[in-house]
């Protein structure tokens, strides 16, 4: 029979066993990984490839270890002191259970990561308050969600079968040596421990004098402690050699980034995420804490309201006509891509109409610009508060429906004079997006329901019937002075348009695009419905400018990040947005070349454009006609290098401090009100 020794030795050959069944199977669902989305690793060398792997296995040593650790606790360590402890066929349905779960995440990054550029992120909690409806029916009819469960269910099964048998290969287990017990309660007992039986039921050596188990002992210990303390740090000593989901991001390519985190470390990050937004939820800061807290940011504390520290002047006249009316087109997933000059072709096509107003001499564009996040609320939110995202939810919030975010376009605008309007071409109970934005100083909302349309997917109505639904609206008003915030929807999955019958032809992008991009019958479909977008923007641009020559346009998108259907891209194309400013009197000239912003300097700088001197308004950040330093969003930053990077603790100091303070701020005002005590 065993001793507690060999049971210890027994068991720990066991969690070697999970160590490389684990590290081997998280490796090939990298690979795998790496093989779907093949097409994005046309510039990427082997090396980065193997670099990939090589970081992705050190990062996963975390995970691996992780799981080694509470098989050796709840399994080994027992079983050492408990003889009958059934140590093996714990092991086996514990790690059969998280076999199933890491195969079940892993085949849903797959789909995620086609939506979002992304293994699995902040859009985790975001979605938490989505149209679950509109999510089942995307995930089912655009993402094959069915034949993804179907594919787990299948995979899970035979490599637990394969880790059951692994597991149990060679292994000692009690019944092998129970009649051998003799009754006693611990091998530790029995005299004949060297006996032909002994032998014959477990060979494993042990050591068998004082000496040499006070050594062993010491010596597993330390050996436990040192590889706990490698596994912890990812294949190091110390923090700074470390890997963790914070400093993964260290090749060029988005992919093979996103590859070196496993499930787990990915939903590791989300956790994280959430655990920040979560010490925000409680911020406090007393009035002499956010006096020095606005003064950092340009802000002038005045003691009495939040939003009213942040008052501008208007200066400079910029329009001599001012606007009858404006309108500001947040496009679904109209990112900064197409307008790229690497992406021309197909580019002059699908976004003609944007490129158009983009061009003319009447307008005036950034370079390049951050949205707000990664889905549409983030961005609705930005336009709605005037404030960087926090991560929490103001839509949500009961100081948000107490009194209007002054930093916000509603408050501004009206504040300038203006009918504030806003229009969804989905349905209004969506994220509470009606009530919160009747609560940020619109006087009215539209949804699909009040839109009559042969055109629709689970998101709502076809684009072109809410542009001529607010057309028709228009007609009704004219005369008065109006901001339409516009919220589109048709440029998402599922991709549901007939986007031939809208006049699409795909003989202009198949054939004609970079190696980069696919042309198969899927993609040319979502290409499709990228021109749908941009052509009936266009045509309700025209039709607007005939009618009111005097109306402004702010052309931009909610986000960018379902840009996935070319190879590899980095965040300056994934990750960032037009911001175009359209209308009589503008001057191209007023930005610079290589302009660069953040979704919410659209609010000051439509504030500097539609008023007149002497008016004030309220905004936290500058307009565009000041270039900042840099500019962030909820994970990125961007300054006058020109690229798109992750923030960390590599940046300047000035911009985290920046980041925070303004992070702070934002969820102190929208937990504590606009009133300082």
């Amino acid at each position: 029979m065993m001793n507690r020794w060999q049971r210890l030795f027994e068991g720990i050959k066991t969690e070697i066993k999970v160590f490389i069944f684990f590290s081997a199977l998280l490796t090939a669902f990298r690979i795998v990984f790496l093989a779907v989305f093949q097409s994005q690793l046309a510039s990427v060398t082997m090396e980065n490839i193997l670099t990939s792997l090589w970081l992705g296995f050190r990062l996963s040593l975390k995970t691996v270890g992780s799981l080694c650790l509470l098989g050796f606790l709840g399994g080994t360590l027992v079983h050492t002191f408990v003889p009958k402890w059934p140590s093996l066929c714990i092991k086996q349905v514990f790690y059969s259970i998280v076999t199933v779960l890491l195969t079940f995440l892993f085949l849903g990054r797959i789909p995620f990561y086609k939506i979002f550029n992304s293994s699995y992120n902040a859009m985790l909690i975001n979605g938490k308050n989505d149209d679950i409806g509109a999510i089942v029916n995307t995930a089912i009819n655009e993402y094959n969600a069915l034949m993804y469960i179907i594919g787990a269910v299948v995979l899970s099964a035979a490599l637990c079968y394969f880790l059951v048998r692994f597991l149990a290969w060679g292994a000692k287990k009690y019944s092998d040596y129970a009649d051998d017990l003799r009754n006693a309660d611990d091998a530790d007992t029995v005299r004949n421990s060297d006996s032909a039986d002994h032998q014959r039921l477990c060979t494993t050596w042990y050591p068998k004098t004082k000496k040499t188990q006070w050594m062993t002992g010491i010596g597993l210990t330390v050996a436990i402690g040192v590889l706990g303390l490698f596994f912890r740090f990812g294949g190091a000593f110390n923090y700074t050699n470390s890997i963790n989901w914070e400093s993964a991001a260290r090749l060029s390519s988005n992919l093979l980034n996103e590859t070196i985190l496993d499930d787990v470390q990915a939903l590791y990050r989300v956790k994280s995420i959430a655990k920040r937004a979560e010490e925000l939820e409680v911020i406090n800061l007393t009035p002499q804490e956010l006096s020095e807290k606005i003064s950092a940011i340009g802000g002038t504390f005045n003691g009495k309201d939040f939003d009213g520290s942040f008052t501008r002047t208007i200066t400079t006249e910029r329009l001599a006509e001012q606007p009858q009316s404006i309108n500001i087109v947040l496009g679904e997933s109209y990112g900064l891509w197409p307008f790229l000059s690497e992406y021309n072709e197909p580019g002059a096509y699908l976004v003609e109409q944007g490129r158009k107003y983009a061009a003319s001499p009447q307008a005036m564009s950034t370079q390049l610009a951050l949205a707000q996040g990664t889905g549409t609320m983030p961005a609705i939110n930005g336009l709605l508060t005037g404030m960087p995202d926090t991560g929490l939810y103001p839509n949500y919030e009961g100081e948000s429906f107490k009194k209007p975010y002054g930093l916000g376009i509603g408050s501004v605008m009206k504040k300038l004079g203006y009918k504030t309007v806003f229009w969804y071409g989905g349905f209004s109970t969506w994220q509470n997006v009606k009530n919160f934005a009747l609560s940020q100083g619109f006087d009215e909302f539209h949804d699909a329901s009040e839109m009559p349309s042969d055109e629709s997917n689970a998101w709502g109505v076809a684009d072109k019937d809410m542009f001529k639904a607010i057309s028709a609206y228009m007609d009704q008003h004219r005369g008065e002075k109006i901001l339409n915030v516009i919220m589109t929807t048709s440029n998402h999955p599922p991709y549901s348009i007939n986007v031939a019958k809208e006049g699409f032809d795909a003989s202009k992008v198949k054939g004609h695009v970079p190696d980069s991009i696919s042309d198969d019958e899927k993609q040319l479909n979502e290409m499709g419905h990228i021109w749908y977008a941009d052509h009936v923007m266009g045509n309700f641009i025209g039709n607007e400018e005939k009618a009111d020559p005097s109306v402004l346009f702010v052309i931009t998108g909610d986000h960018s990040e379902r840009f996935n259907f070319a190879r590899e891209v980095g965040p300056n194309v994934a990750s960032t947005i037009p911001i175009i400013f359209y209308g009589r009197g503008i001057h191209k000239d007023w930005l610079a070349p290589n302009a660069f912003g953040m979704s919410i300097q659209i609010i000051p700088t439509l504030a500097e454009l539609a008023g007149r001197p002497g008016q004030t308004y309220e905004a936290m950040v500058p307009s565009l006609f000041t270039q900042e330093e840099f500019v962030f969003n909820h994970r990125l930053y961007l300054d006058k290098n020109g690229k798109v990077l992750e923030q960390s603790a590599s940046m300047p100091q000035f911009y985290g401090d920046m980041i925070k303070n303004m992070r702070e701020l934002a969820a102190w005002r929208i937990k504590h009100g606009d009133k300082i005590k």
